[in-house]
């Protein structure tokens, strides 16, 4: 006992502080790639942004610190039995160190979820990991002078209320500047709609779209494109000469699927899909020829820049009034500075006619060193683009990190400033950024936070729903419904849930030919729902 409750409070203590240094040096080097990009960070602004993320954000830092610094110190016990006192304290710091490296190597390269903005690149990767030279340091002094206290029968109950009061702040401060959970809307009155189930048993299908004969197609991850036929029915389209797909679980993968405007002369589709390997991967665009049950003439109209890992791909796709072609691109993941650059295709928006060129009249095709096919930039991963009938006008759905999804109306040459200008925060809880407007970047016309996941995108210009005529219609994956976004002259006005006492993930939405809304549910035993009025018959 002597000796557990001094090592007790020299962990904690020594996670604690970890931690705390940590989020500090992850600002500073998360507002330094604001900087690079003209952003106004003020001292008195760099000050509020460490203390804010030192609250939020330390306390879960302290946690990484103390599943790092666990393993690590327990190993330079061992070794400290066998070197000379006096080296002790160094193996620990060393132990600090190397247990942070490791830590932060797993949140780079093993762990989904991105890391953090300071340990992407090697200076900031080191700095981070130096912490746990403090953390080692404070362990061992600690652990120091309360063994020695209580190994003379003094200080175990002043011990125990320390580490109780080390434990309570962080605690204290996380709950106190945890993000807002958030209202969400009312739901639909049941009774305005009906659900159809069309098909059951697809496996996580991305898309949906209507071909002018009336079959019904559906894109799965796994690299299938499928026919449904009555009674729920599955065929497969045979892929006849398409090139090699990248696919990783339910994050890469074919993606959407979209007819040609003039189908019935050419027999167009266009394919979204991943290409590459796991280190090196993109979003590619494919024209093919639908010939009954296969395509053929398959022709490769884009391939976007690569990037380290796979997800945030956009991959979604719209035509214009003038019948050129818009297709969202994803940040690339861990390279989300990018979205900011007109170098590569990553956060963007794409513009080319139907053969893949980039038009005249592109707002970068004139600018040096620019890529001619970009049309607007600072997207995080646009996962829904539609164009309103109304106006023209190109409207894009894209997912923020935690929180600050948005929906934007495209302008030409737009930024819409990702990372710079955000409402969310980053997924361990740290400022992506502390600005949510600034001059130079366009506002979203809506803002989610919390996060809802928006995956999709559709404005219902149908006949069958009249009062949901130009509203917007949303599938969102976390939230787990399809939101109507209720517009008035353009403007948006309210919103409500259809589908959430499903509980099941949104994929997509799109408004059949007959004025029927058709959504996919996600995962591996996902389906095909058709939205009718109440009176309405049964499926065609």
């Amino acid at each position: 006992m002597n000796h557990v409750l001094p090592r007790a409070l020299a962990f904690i203590l020594a996670a604690v502080v970890t931690g705390a240094l940590a989020s500090i040096v992850q600002t500073q080097f998360n507002l330094a790639s604001l900087l690079a990009f003209g952003a106004p960070v003020t001292p008195a602004l760099r000050g509020l942004t460490t203390a804010e993320d030192l609250a939020r954000f330390g306390p879960v830092m302290a946690g990484i610190a103390a599943a790092a610094l666990l393993p690590a110190f327990a190993v330079a016990h061992v070794v400290g039995r066998v070197v000379h006192a006096r080296w002790r304290r160094g193996v620990l710091m060393l132990a600090g160190l190397c247990g942070m490296a490791v830590a932060f190597w797993l949140m780079a390269s093993v762990i989904p979820m991105p890391p953090l903005s300071a340990t992407r690149r090697l200076p900031g990767f080191v700095s981070m990991s130096f912490t746990g030279v403090v953390g080692g340091l404070v362990y061992a002094a600690v652990l120091a002078r309360r063994q020695d206290r209580i190994g003379k029968g003094q200080g175990r109950a002043g011990t125990l209320a320390m580490m109780a009061a080390i434990l309570l702040v962080p605690i204290l401060a996380f709950i106190i500047m945890a993000p807002p959970r958030g209202v969400p809307p009312a739901h639909a009155d049941p009774a305005t709609y009906r659900v159809q189930t069309v098909a059951t048993g697809l496996e996580r299908p991305w898309s949906v779209a209507f071909l002018p004969d009336g079959r019904t197609l559906v894109t799965e991850m796994r690299g299938r494109l499928r026919v449904v036929g009555s009674h729920g029915a599955l065929s497969d389209i045979a892929l006849d000469g398409m090139p090699a797909g990248f696919h990783e679980g339910g994050t890469a993968g074919l993606m959407e699927v979209m007819p040609d405007p003039d189908f019935d002369q050419n027999r167009w589709l266009y394919l979204t899909m991943s290409y590459g390997a796991a280190g090196a991967n993109g979003t590619r665009l494919i024209r093919a020829t639908l010939d009954g049950d296969r395509i053929r003439d398959v022709r490769i109209l884009f391939n976007g820049t690569l990037k380290t890992r796979a997800g945030n791909n956009g991959g979604r796709m719209a035509f214009l009034p003038d019948r050129t072609l818009a297709l969202t691109v994803g940040d690339g993941n861990l390279q989300r500075e990018a979205a900011q650059s007109t170098h590569d295709h990553l956060g963007t928006v794409i513009r080319i006619d139907r053969e893949g060129h980039a038009p005249a009249d592109n707002p970068f095709v004139h600018v040096p060193g620019a890529l001619p096919e970009l049309y607007s930039l600072g997207h995080r991963n646009a996962q829904g683009i539609a164009v309103d009938p109304a106006t023209g006008d190109l409207l894009i759905s894209e997912h923020g990190p935690r929180g600050g999804d948005e929906i934007n109306r495209i302008v030409a040459g737009g930024n819409y400033g990702w990372p710079v200008v955000t409402g969310g925060i980053d997924y361990p809880f740290p400022r992506v950024s502390p600005f949510r407007r600034l001059d130079g970047y366009l506002d979203a016309q809506l803002e989610w936070t919390p996060s809802i996941a928006p995956a999709g995108l559709a404005v219902y210009n149908g006949a069958l729903f009249p009062a949901w005529r130009g509203d917007l219609l949303v599938p969102a994956l976390k939230e787990r419904s399809v939101r109507r976004v209720i517009r008035r002259e353009g403007r948006i006005v309210g919103q409500e849930l259809l589908l959430a006492d499903l509980k099941l993930r949104m994929r997509d939405v799109k408004v059949a030919p007959d004025g029927s809304v058709y959504v996919l549910t996600d995962g591996t035993d996902a389906r095909l729902l058709r939205l009718v009025p109440p009176s309405a018959s049964a499926l065609p």
